[in-house]
């Protein structure tokens, strides 16, 4: 039975990717580097702040890479992002059900805090995980595998919804269930059970005492996607 959702954050709880997109274009192309959609697909979107500053800056001294990055995370921090079509009503129902929901993303806390209180959804997860909670962020699997411990379930009944290459991935590689979200085709490729473009076209089915989620008609035929 599947007993827990966790959701990823930008992406997937707010719609941030061109936030996200936007922010390290321009602070690389003050650095002569232009990033194509294959470069931010790959290591940017999902990925830990530190491995795309890696990725993209490597050459560059130490203290140059902690101002850059800095750089970036004042101009993210405090941006409002909305959420995504549909994630407010199937949280309010995800609540209702006393399904234990947990977040687990590469943010950092001060702008967690600031995106659930922009959507007062502070009391909404019981977990969160952030990238300063793991050593190795997406796409390792450990802050789903941490996420899982904290909720004391075994993975394989927390469904996970993620919208990034590495976070798809990461929820595979920790043996959750997958749901991805948004218009990548690739993510089912990499082991997501179906996609969605947002969340209006997720539902919440209980039948008995199992609960499913499933893909709204008339897109698709429903796909359950129970866990063990």
């Amino acid at each position: 039975m599947f007993e827990a959702i966790v959701f990823d954050m930008d992406g997937v709880l707010i719609q941030s990717r061109e936030l996200i997109a936007k922010t390290w274009s321009q602070v690389a192309r003050e650095q002569g580097v232009v990033l194509s959609a294959a470069c931010l697909r790959d290591h940017v979107h999902g990925r830990p702040g530190s491995y795309t500053l890696h990725h993209l800056f490597g050459h560059l001294p130490l203290e140059r890479r902690q101002a850059l990055k800095q750089r970036v995370d004042t101009l993210e921090e405090q941006a409002d992002c909305p959420l995504l079509p549909g994630a407010a009503s199937l949280i309010r129902q995800l609540l209702r059900l006393k399904v234990p929901l947990a977040l687990v993303t590469s943010s950092w806390s001060a702008r967690i805090a600031h995106v659930l209180q922009q959507h007062q959804l502070q009391t909404a997860f019981s977990v969160v995980i952030s990238r300063d909670d793991v050593q190795r962020g997406k796409p390792a699997p450990e802050g789903y595998c941490l996420a899982a411990k904290k909720l004391k379930l075994p993975a394989a009944h927390c469904l996970v919804f993620e919208d990034s290459l590495s976070g798809v991935q990461a929820a595979c590689q920790a043996g959750t269930p997958c749901v991805a979200i948004g218009d990548e085709p690739s993510l089912t490729a990499e082991g997501a059970r179906w996609s969605s473009p947002d969340f209006r076209d997720v539902h919440i089915v209980r039948e008995s005492s199992t609960l499913y989620c499933e893909q709204k008609q008339p897109r698709a035929s429903p796909r359950k996607v129970p866990t063990p």
